[in-house]
Order: structure tokens, then sequence, then C-alpha cells
């Protein structure tokens, strides 16, 4: 190409060639001579842009961003990009990464992400604002429902991360994921040219990061998969970054990790995951978790209460077809996991073959748990970790040969049998299907969905009929049950089956829809939305769904039905492993108030936030005072309200007679910060306030009210700099 680039698409091309001179040159210093002098060019000669459409809905701002009277005078990077796609999953990080080496408190670099949605379901704000909590992104996000700035600049594909100078013209542009060093390098030698040239200006960033927060009410958040053991569910609490075993009652028997985003092995208190999803139960005591975003799977003792790694090293692995030893081989979003047997074992060995839907690479892989046969021939040895199915080409292809099929981000897995054979069942969510594979010759063929052209990701929508002229949309969870196979149909949620009839299946729904302000006063147990997790019951009476956006797990009768919550909680309070579900870094203080025996006292709860001078009350946010006055005798009108920075709790005690009877009530504050520096964080404070009789006297029966002072100091507030 000669000469400058005029449109977004020329620069694409024009960043491709940069690209490779870059990694041509020897020297750092050669590499930024290089990106000065592509900047100059494009500084000069300035590329069309078009500003933000009007009256769009912004999350993570007080107010709508404007190219003039935002992004002027700064260096902007904004992601193009859609919450379902696994590709703009990985780049978050490196998003991340840019954020931590420039962040918004120093006004030079700003991260915009721009939402093009690619599935109906991801046009909807509500839905956008839950992935926005689920990834924890902090920075500001647009919902460009209609695509109205991707269609205008010629944006191609997601994620595409477009680099604007402080005039607000384009730069650079990025396409694909795996640009976590050539992003920073390339906003590091911009905020340096710009600097050095007096160009950037230190406008403020109308940050709110919380105003748009929803508290859940649930003990979950996000949970992403749901599996049984023998006694009871696996549940994967993937918002807490923790596993939680309960029974079948929902009651919480253990809690599997600390809670904190990491990846670290240990005893169930120490270890730590990121993001987990699939989950599975191998006899007698063995759990294996798919640990999505560290890329890798971890064992789970359950007699020991340990956990380990078994594949994985934490990083995103980029390798096609594997074939290392355990933690030596790097895999890639690893999203759910279905136990099976090699070839060379019998139909009632035990289960040998750990099978996974590598999400990352669009694969189906397998973790041999022992020596195993495979295909032609092959034999792996314990702890091999390899690709079964799959080019890694991003498609709806399906054919005879395993190593040459197309899958497009496989989500959910299901072991079931077809004609005899054991078939491995797939829900294929990025093209909207559910496919199969022969665990016997390893042949990959069309169940419902989709289309009928492998590279046509688009062919998605709400139709119950059979083979390709069915419809789902990003279908994220499978579950066999006889000959039939339930599907999680998560961007319709809904629950849908798959039966065999002759040559081709037939899809019909079950049960489902999402719960709306327009249908509120219908049960909402039977209301679902985005399920990603789905497993059977035993004897095959019902389903457990992962009710992902609604934090909850629901239990689908398959005699009518019918849905209901099946409510988590903890089994002991006192408990320390259950106590720290609650999420809480706070002591319990106590609080002890005298008050005239014998007679009824109006009492007021006068709760006051004392913060620090680098910190401030986000009233925004959900702040939220919540009394458990159980086995007291307290009165109130409320059990729960909001918080300010001086809030009145009125309550009623009713008569105690005497020391002995002294009652007590429990007081939980979450109050949501934020500090100088523009990061806010959550504190919580709890206390117990015991109210202890006295004999009156003549002056304190006058008293018709008390108050309680409870001062909240933000003790728990971390040290951000």
């Amino acid at each position: 190409m000669e000469g400058p680039a005029q449109s977004i698409g020329e620069l694409t091309l024009i960043c491709l060639d940069l690209a490779a001179r870059i990694e041509e040159a020897t020297t750092r210093e050669e590499k930024i001579s290089i990106i000065n002098e592509h900047i100059e060019t494009y500084t000069l000669e300035k590329i069309p842009m078009v500003d933000f459409e009007a009256g769009l809905e912004w999350f993570n701002v007080f107010r709508p961003l404007t190219l003039a009277g935002d992004l002027k005078g700064r260096v902007s990077v904004l992601d193009f990009f859609t919450y379902c796609c696994i590709n703009c999953i990985h780049i978050l990080p490196d998003l991340k990464a840019l954020e931590e080496q420039h962040p918004a408190t120093n006004e030079e670099v700003l991260v915009v992400g721009v939402h093009s949605a690619k599935f109906d379901n991801e046009r909807v704000s509500a839905n956008i604002l839950a992935a926005i909590q689920k990834y924890n992104i902090h920075h500001p996000v647009v919902n460009d429902s209609q695509a109205k700035m991707w269609t205008e600049l010629g944006i191609a594909c997601w994620p595409t991360l477009l680099i604007l100078g402080p005039d607000a013209s384009p730069l650079f542009v990025l396409v694909g994921e795996g640009h976590s060093d050539r992003l920073q390098l390339y906003v590091d030698t911009a905020v340096r040219y710009f600097s050095s040239s007096g160009r950037l200006s230190k406008t403020a960033v109308p940050l709110a990061p919380l105003k748009h927060y929803q508290a859940t009410g649930s003990l979950l958040l996000y949970p992403g998969k749901v599996a049984v053991h023998p006694g009871g569910l696996i549940v994967s609490d993937s918002g807490h970054n923790k596993i939680l075993l309960t029974d079948f009652e929902g009651s919480v028997t253990k809690v599997i990790g600390s809670g904190e985003q990491g990846f670290t092995d240990g005893s169930f208190a120490v270890a730590s995951f990121n993001n987990p999803q699939g989950v599975v139960y191998h006899h007698p005591d063995t759990l294996y978790i798919a640990d999505t975003d560290n890329h890798a799977i971890r064992q789970v003792d359950i007699i020991t209460e340990t956990v380990k790694t078994i594949a994985g090293t934490g990083k995103q692995g980029t390798d096609l077809e594997g074939g290392q030893v355990g933690t030596l081989m790097a895999i890639s979003s690893p999203w759910d996991l279905c136990l099976g047997r090699s070839l060379d074992q019998a139909e009632d060995g035990p289960e040998n073959l750990l099978l996974v839907a590598m999400a990352g690479t669009h694969q189906i892989w397998g973790v041999f748990l022992s020596n195993g046969k495979w295909l032609k021939g092959s034999s792996y040895s314990k702890g091999t970790v390899v690709r079964l199915a799959g080019s890694g080409a991003e498609e709806n292809r399906n054919t005879s040969y395993p190593t040459r099929a197309g899958f497009a981000q496989p989500s959910g897995l299901t072991l079931g049998t077809h004609s005899g054979a054991a078939v491995l069942y797939i829900a294929d969510s990025e093209s909207s299907s559910v496919r199969k594979m022969n665990l016997t010759d390893g042949a990959v063929k069309a169940v419902v969905g989709g289309a009928r052209d492998p590279l046509d990701l688009f062919a998605y929508g709400d139709v119950d009929g059979s083979g390709v002229e069915a419809k789902l949309q990003h279908p994220l969870a499978v579950a066999a049950v006889g000959d039939r196979v339930y599907v999680a149909d998560s961007y319709n949620h809904k629950i849908k089956v798959v039966r065999p009839s002759g040559k081709t299946y037939i899809l019909t729904t079950v049960a489902g829809g999402q719960y709306t302000e327009k249908n509120k006063d219908e049960a909402s147990d039977s209301k679902l939305n985005e399920p990603g997790g789905l497993c059977a019951s035993v004897d095959g009476s019902c389903l457990y769904i992962a009710d992902t956006n609604n934090h909850s797990i629901k239990v689908l009768s398959l005699t009518d039905h019918s849905i209901r919550q099946l409510p988590i909680r903890l089994v002991d309070e006192s408990d320390s492993s259950s106590q720290d579900l609650l999420n809480s870094d706070a002591e319990v203080e106590e609080v002890v108030v005298e008050v005239p025996s014998g007679r009824e006292v109006q009492v007021i709860l006068r709760i006051k936030a004392s913060l620090p001078e680098e910190a401030s009350l986000n009233n925004d946010a959900p702040n939220k005072w919540t009394l458990d006055t159980s086995g007291s005798q307290v009165t109130v009108t409320s059990s729960e309200g909001k918080l300010q920075e001086e809030t009145d709790v009125p309550i009623t005690l009713q008569p105690i007679s005497d020391a002995a009877s002294d009652t007590k009530l429990k007081l939980l504050c979450v109050m949501f910060v934020c500090l100088n520096s523009g990061v806010c964080v959550t504190t919580q404070s709890k206390f117990e306030v015991r109210f202890r009789s006295i004999i009156e006297s003549s002056q304190s029966a006058e008293e018709d009210e008390i108050i309680v002072n409870i001062p909240l100091q933000g003790k728990a507030l971390p040290n951000y700099h």
C-alpha cells in the first residue's frame, strides 16, 4: 500500500506491516523509533473518526463520554468486544495490566469498552451489566447495541483494539488476542511521544465503577456449573472463585477455596481459583475442576481436603495438539469437564479419561488419568494432556476425521449413548448448536442448531424443530438422561430437550424464559437468566440448573417440568469454613446496651460512617444495613435498608424481665467506599447488639427512646496507592 492509510481497514493492514517491522528490530530503541515514525505520520495524516452516538447507555461512568470532551487530550484504547466471545475474555487481563501501568487517575490513558453485540441477548443493557460485574471490568463501557460505531469505522472482528491519539484520531489497530506486549509498547511509546510535546492534558475521567452495581442478595455469585456427587451437589461459585459441596437440600457441607482470585494449590482454605467453571466427581473421593481463567485443571481430594493442579501452567497456552504431561502442558480456557474411558478400557471399568471442552482453542481435549489407548492405536501415559478433536479453527465443521473437525467455543459436555456407541454431546456455544462426537471412531456430527455452512456462526434463534432447522442461542450446557439430551439454551433463558427421531433429532422447549419487569408477578423460580450449567440427578428424575445471572441453583422436575429454587445455605454459621462464604473479613464487634427491665422500649440504632480523609461513601452504590433478629425480643418495621453517612434504624424492644433473659440482634453493614485514587472497594462491618436489663431509676423511667451509636470505621480498606 502506497501512502498513509485512509480508513480503519487500511490502517489495520498498515499495523500488520508495522508489527512485522518491529519484530525484526533488534533493540528496544529501534522498535520505539519505528513506532514514533508511525505516530508522527498519523498525527499529521488523520484518519476519520466517529463519535459515540448520543443516547447510548454507559456503565462505570456517571455520564456519557464524548471524543471531544473526554477522549481528547489523552491516549485512548477502544476495545470493540462482545461478552460471549472467548477471545474478548482473553484480552481482559491485557487491558487490566495496561490500566495498572497507566491508572485512570493519572489521566493519560483511558480504556473504553465499546460493546458491539453478536447475539440479540447481548444487546440488552442488563445482560451487559451482568457481564461487566462477572468479569470485573472497571473501565467505561458503552452499549452500542446496533454496532453503529463498529459499522461506520469498518471494524471487522471481535476483539479489535483501536488506539487513539490525544486529538481522538486513530493511530493503531490490534485485531484478535495475543497482543499484550505490543499493546503495552504502543501505548507507552505514544504517552512519551505526546507528553514530550505537551499534548496530553490533565482532565478528570468521570469514573463511577459502582454506580450501576447490582447486589445479588444470594450466597452465590454467577454460579457457572453444577454437578452431582454421592452426597449432594458440586457448585462452581464462579464469581466468588470457590467450589461448594452441598447436600441435596442445598446446605453447604464444604467450601473449597479461599475466595481470593489466584492460582494456589494447598488446603481448602488456602487454595485459590480464577473463574472456575466445569466440575465433575470421580469415584470414590476426587473432584476435577476446570479452572477457566487460570487455564488449568485442578484435582480435589475430598478426604485430605487438598487441591493440586494436574494440567496447565496458569498461563494461557496456544498449542493445538498437546501431548505433554500434567503441568508441563499449557492449555487455554477449559470450560467444562466430563469423565469417559480410553478405548482399551472395559465398559464397566473405571473412568480413566477426563474429557475437556477447551473453549479457548475451540477443541476437545483429554487428560489420561491412567495409561490408555486412543484412536489409530495411539497410546498415552498417565497424566498426558492431549487434543482429541478439533483443528483449532473456529468453525461448525462436522467430519469423520476428528482432528479436522471445527468447533466454536465448546462450553458444555455430557456423555451419552447412541445406537449402542458411547457419544460425547457438546454444547457448541458460538455456533449455537449441539454436536456429538463418537468416542469409538472420533466422528463429529451435527445434532441440532447451527447452519449447514461450517463458517456461518450467526445461525441462531429460538426455534423448536429438527436438525439444522431448530435454533438455539449460545447454549452453554448439556445433560444426558437416557436417550435424551437436555440443553441449557443460555441466551434464550430456557431448558430444551433433544430427542432422537430416526436419523435426525427433535428439539423441544421444556421450561424457562427470562424474568423481566413485565412478568414479575409470575413465579420467579420458573424464570431463568443465562443458565450456564446443567446436570441430571442420579435417578434421572430431575435436572439441577446453575442459573448463572440469577445467582441461584434451580431444580427442574422431569415429570411435570416445574422449576423450584434450591436454597443454598450455610450448615452452621459458627463454622469457620461456612462463615467464610459470607465474604466478610470484618470481626464481630459487640455493643452492650442497658435497658430498663419489664417494659417496652423504643431504640434507635444510629449508624455513622466514619471514614479516612482519603475515602468517601459512594452514595450511588447499594450501601446496605441488614438486621438478623431471630431469637431476639425485637420488633422491626424492616430488616434491611439503605445505608447513608448517618442512618437511623428504629426498633422496638419487647419487655426484658431480668438479666438472665438478655436479648441480642446481629447487624451487618456493607459499604461501597471510593478512595481518592479512584479505586472503589467494598467493606463490611458486623455488630452484635446485646440488650442488658437493669432496674430503672425514676430518672430513666422518663426516657421513652434510647439512641445507640454504631460507628463504622471502614477498617477493612486495603492500601491502594
